[in-house]
C-alpha cells in the first residue's frame, strides 16, 4: 500500500471535516472524477485501509490520552496500552488499573459513511474499472472491521448499511436507534461472508484478501461466540432489544463460523514462521521479519516521511534509547506461564528456595533461565542478554565479601504470596546486602564492591534496574520486553517519531490458537464432531503446532484439553489464567503466551468475562536479582559476573492492588453523541 496513498491527505482531510454526529455527508472530499479511475480508486482505498481501527503501535486510551486523537488512534504517545491492565505489564506512568476506553464512535461513522458512499457508486463501474469487483468486497471488510472496533466496546450500535441524506431541517432524518449487538454481529459477518467469497486471493501487505478476510473472521465470530456463552450475567435489554449481549443458543454457531473461517486460511499458504532450528531469535523475528514472513496476514506498514511511531524509544530498556525508555516491564506473573522454569507444580509459582526456604544460588544471573521455552527468550530481554551492543545488567543488590555463596544458607528476604508489600531491611538484609536507588549508567566506582585483582570497581544496583530512580522510565519488574523492538537500531538513533518497524495485526498464530478455542469450545459443548472432524482432536494439533514453533512441551494427547477442574491462582501451573475447565484454560494460558503485548489478551479478559475476577486486588509481581560479592569478575561489557541469588515478590513499586470494575465490560457511549442522536440509549451502570 505503499506505492499508492498519493491521494490519502485529501480523502482524510475530507473524512475529518464531517461534523461530529452519526452521519452526517463527508463534504470536499474528491470528486466522482477522481475516485473512479485507476489510480483514484486505489488512492481512495489506500486512505480508507489507513484510516482502520487497528490497535497497533500509536493506538492509546483514556480520557486523557485521547485528547485530539482519532478516538484513540494515530496518536504517537502510547505509553497507555491495554496490557497495563491484564498482568502482562507494568511501568511508572499508570501504575494503576488502566481502562482502554477511546471513545470510539464518530470517527468510526466517517469511515463507514466512506465506505457506504464506496458501495453505493462502485457497482456502476464493474466492467469499467478493472478490480471494481473487489474494491467492493475489500470495502464491506473495511465496514466490517470499522463496526468490530466499536461493537466489541459498545455492544449493539447503529447500523447504517447505506448512504444517509439529511432533510433540511430536520435533524431526525439521521437518527438511528441502537441495534442488538446479536444483529451487529451478524451484520459484520454478513460482511466478511461477502468480502470471503469474492476477494482476490493475491496478497499484498497491507491489503485485504479472502484469507484476511477469513482469518479476521475467525476473531470476530470467537467473539461472539465468548459473549454468548460467557456474558449472560451482563446482558443488557432495553425495549425489548438487547444491546448488550447475545442469547446463549447462538455460542455453538458462531464457533463453528469461526472454526470454519479459520481453517479457511489453511488455503491461502499462511504458516507459524521458522528459521532452521528453535532458538530465541526465532519467535522474536516473527515481528522483526514480519514484511516477508508467511506468518504475517495482515500488517501496517510504516515509512519517515508518511506515518511513523516511537514504539523503540519509548519501551527500549532506558540505556538503549536516546530518552524515554522503560517503560516495558514484564510481570513475574506472566513469566511464569512458560515452561522450563523452575516453577512450583502446586502453587505456579517461581520456586528460588529450597525446602528450607533459603535461597537456590545460581552460577550466573542468566542461570535461572537457561532451559526457559525460547519463545519466553525471544520475548523479553532477560538479565545477562546482549541488545543492541548493550548487555542488561538487572541487580538489586550486592551481598557483601565476607557471606559464602557456597557456606551460608540464606533464608527468604520476603514472603511471596501476591500480597505482602512489606520492604526490604531486616536481619541478614540489613547486615550484609548493600543496596542503592541511585541512577547510574555506567559501572561508577563504589566504595566496597570491587573485583579481586581489579581496579574497577561496580555499584550495588544494576544499570538497568529494577532499584535505580529514573522516573517513571524504571525496570519495575527485574523483566524487560523484547517483543516488537527492532534490534537493528542503535541506542543513539532509538529517538522519538523515527519507527518505522511493521505492526502485525493479524497472523497465523493468533487464527490457529482461533479455531483451537472454538474446537474446543464446539467439543464440551454438545459438537464432539464438526466438518468431518474430531474437535478435541483438532485443538489438540492446533495447540501442538503453536508449541512446536515456541519450543514449548508438547500436549501429550486430546485427553490433556479435558472438562477437569482449572487450576486457580497459586494452586497450579497456569493459574494467572482463569477458564471454565482445564482444557480452556491451556487455551487460553497458550493465548497469553503468543499473543503477549499484540492487544489482544485484553479483549480476551473481556469476551470472556474473566476479567473481573482474574484482575480482582491483584498485586504484580517481580524478580530482583542478588549478585554475590564474593569472587566476582569483570566482563567485556565492563558488567560483573559472579553467584546471584533471586527474590520473587509484589512489586516494590507499583505493588496496589487491581481490580477491573464490571461495568467496562461495555463502554459507556460518549455522551456527545447521546445529544445529537436522542434514539440511543447509554449503556448499563453509566
Amino acid at each position: 500500500m505503499k506505492k499508492i496513498i498519493y491521494f490519502i491527505a485529501i480523502v482524510l482531510a475530507g473524512m475529518a471535516s464531517c461534523v461530529d454526529s452519526l452521519d452526517v455527508p463527508p463534504k470536499n472530499i474528491l470528486t466522482k472524477e477522481d475516485i473512479y479511475s485507476e489510480n483514484g480508486i486505489r488512492a481512495y482505498m489506500a486512505g480508507l485501509y489507513n484510516r482502520l481501527p487497528m490497535e497497533d503501535f500509536n493506538v492509546t486510551g483514556g480520557p486523557d490520552d485521547m485528547k485530539n486523537a482519532h478516538g484513540g488512534y494515530f496518536m504517537w504517545n502510547n505509553i497507555s496500552w491495554p496490557q497495563l491492565a491484564t498482568g502482562e505489564v507494568v511501568h511508572g506512568n499508570n501504575p494503576g488499573m488502566y481502562i482502554h476506553e477511546t471513545g470510539y464512535w464518530s470517527e468510526g461513522y466517517q469511515v463507514i459513511r466512506a465506505v457506504n458512499d464506496l458501495l453505493k457508486d462502485l457497482p456502476d463501474y464493474i466492467g469499467i474499472l478493472s478490480e471494481a469487483e473487489n474494491w467492493i468486497a475489500e470495502a464491506r471488510f473495511i465496514r466490517a472491521y470499522t463496526y468490530f472496533a466499536m461493537v466489541k466496546r459498545y455492544g449493539g450500535v447503529p447500523l447504517v448499511k447505506e448512504v444517509q441524506y439529511p432533510v433540511e431541517g430536520d435533524p431526525s432524518s439521521l437518527w438511528i436507534a441502537r441495534s442488538s449487538c446479536e444483529d451487529s454481529y451478524d451484520f459484520m459477518l454478513e460482511d466478511l461472508d461477502y468480502a470471503i467469497e469474492n476477494m482476490s486471493a493475491t496478497k499484498v501487505n497491507g491489503r485485504a484478501n479472502k484469507y484476511v478476510a477469513a482469518a479476521f473472521k475467525s476473531r470476530v465470530a470467537n467473539f461472539a461466540g465468548a459473549i454468548a456463552r460467557y456474558g449472560g450475567k451482563f446482558n443488557y435489554t432495553v425495549d425489548d432489544v438487547m444491546l448488550c449481549g447475545i442469547p446463549a443458543e447462538r455460542a455453538n454457531d458462531y464457533f463453528q463460523q469461526a472454526y470454519d473461517a479459520a481453517k479457511a486460511v489453511e488455503e491461502g499458504g499462511y504458516e507459524l514462521y521458522s528459521e532452521a532450528g528453535t532458538n530465541d531469535n526465532g519467535f522474536a523475528n516473527v515481528f522483526v521479519k514480519a514484511d516477508n514472513s508467511s506468518e504475517s496476514i495482515l500488517i501496517r506498514q510504516y515509512q519517515l516521511k508518511d506515518y511513523v511511531h516511537s514504539f523503540d524509544v519509548v519501551y527500549s530498556p532506558a540505556r538503549m534509547a536516546s530518552t524515554y525508555g522503560g517503560r516495558f516491564g514484564v510481570t513475574l506473573d506472566w513469566v511464569e506461564l512458560f515452561d522450563g522454569l523452575p516453577v512450583d507444580p502446586a502453587t505456579g509459582w517461581m520456586k528460588t528456595v529450597n525446602a528450607s526456604n533459603a535461597y537456590l544460588v545460581y552460577d550466573s544471573q542468566y542461570a535461572l533461565f537457561a532451559n526457559a521455552e525460547p519463545r519466553l527468550k525471544g520475548s523479553l530481554i532477560l538479565p545477562g542478554d546482549v541488545f543492541k551492543g548493550v548487555q542488561m545488567d538487572v541487580r538489586r543488590g550486592v551481598i557483601k565479601e565476607t557471606v559464602n555463596p557456597a557456606a551460608t544458607p540464606i533464608s527468604k528476604f520476603v514472603v511471596d504470596d501476591g500480597k505482602t508489600t512489606t520492604a526490604y531491611g531486616a536481619g541478614f538484609f540489613r547486615a550484609n546486602v548493600v543496596t542503592s536507588t541511585d541512577k547510574y549508567l555506567m559501572q561508577m566506582p563504589y566504595d566496597y564492591v570491587k573485583a579481586p585483582g581489579d581496579t574497577l570497581k561496580i555499584n550495588p544496583n544494576g544499570l538497568d534496574g529494577p532499584a535505580n530512580s529514573n522516573g517513571s522510565g524504571d525496570n519495575y519488574t527485574g523483566f524487560m520486553g523484547r517483543k516488537w523492538l527492532n534490534p537493528a537500531l542503535t541506542p543513539s538513533t532509538t529517538t522519538l517519531h523515527t519507527s518505522t518497524s511493521t505492526w502485525i495485526d493479524i497472523r497465523y498464530a493468533e487464527v490457529l490458537l482461533n479455531r483451537a478455542e472454538a474446537a474446543l469450545e464446539l467439543a464440551q459443548n454438545g459438537v464432539a464432531n464438526y466438518a468431518e472432524a474430531d474437535m478435541q482432536t483438532d485443538a489438540f494439533e492446533c495447540i501442538n503446532k503453536i508449541r512446536t514453533r515456541a519450543g514449548a512441551t508438547l500436549l501429550t494427547s486430546p485427553a490433556d484439553l479435558s472438562t477437569g477442574a482449572a487450576n486457580t491462582r497459586g494452586n497450579g501451573p497456569g493459574g494467572f489464567v482463569m477458564a471454565p475447565n482445564r482444557g480452556l484454560q491451556l487455551i487460553r494460558v497458550e493465548r497469553y503466551k503468543e499473543l503477549a503485548f499484540e492487544h489482544k489478551l485484553y479483549w480476551d479478559l473481556r469476551r470472556w468475562f474473566t476479567f473481573d475476577q482474574q484482575i480482582y486486588d491483584y498485586r504484580r509481581r517481580m524478580i530482583n536479582p542478588f549478585l554475590f560479592a564474593k569472587d566476582v569478575v569483570i566482563n567485556e561489557y565492563g558488567n560483573p559476573e559472579g553467584k546471584y541469588i533471586y527474590d520473587t515478590r509484589v512489586c516494590e513499586r507499583a505493588n496496589n492492588a487491581l481490580t477491573f470494575q464490571t461495568k467496562y465490560y461495555y463502554e459507556k457511549i460518549p455522551d456527545g453523541q447521546l445529544k445529537t442522536n436522542p434514539l440511543l440509549k447509554q449503556n448499563d451502570q453509566y
